[in-house]
């Protein structure tokens, strides 16, 4: 092999063998470190961010258990008959929020639809938190879309007497 080498370097002048020799000694690494140690490192990265992903989710998913362990031994709440639209905007106007609500309506079968175009979503989530498990209503669906303004949302909730 060395035979072959020196054969293949003779016909060169002295200038051309130590530009092929520089170009040998800076090619090769280059291609090593781009060829093979840059994808290494980068596979490494998103390897580790994969795994902080998961332990991150897992230490969510027992938070949730153990959120669960503590509600199951709360005492159960008694669910009375449906409170009405005027209860329910009494419990508006105490948590201020009666003068960001759009629409406050009672369709047939007793079902309430409440319509907000911009509201405070901290606000509301605390309200409804608050109100929900004992007026008498399930909550039958819902929609909160982001607006321009931070921390504000448009919502609509529909509210059908629980059953």
């Amino acid at each position: 092999m060395s035979a072959r080498l020196i054969d293949l370097l003779l016909p060169l002048s002295a200038r051309e063998r130590l530009l092929l020799g520089l170009a040998v000694l800076v090619i090769l690494p280059l291609a090593v470190v781009f060829g093979v140690l840059l994808p290494l490192m980068q596979a490494r990265q998103e390897a580790v961010a994969a795994q902080s992903d998961a332990v991150a989710l897992n230490v969510w998913v027992q938070d949730r258990i153990a959120e669960k362990t503590v509600l199951e031994r709360l005492p159960v709440q008694t669910i009375g008959a449906p409170v009405g639209s005027t209860a329910i905007e009494q419990g508006l106007i105490d948590a201020r929020l009666r003068q960001d609500v759009s629409a406050l309506g009672a369709q047939s079968g007793g079902v309430i639809e409440l319509r907000f175009d911009r509201v405070d979503f901290v606000r509301l989530a605390n309200w409804l938190s608050v109100q929900h498990p004992g007026w008498g209503y399930t909550i039958d669906s819902y929609r909160f879309e982001a607006i321009d303004e931070p921390g504000k949302v448009a919502a609509s909730i529909l509210l059908s007497p629980r059953s």
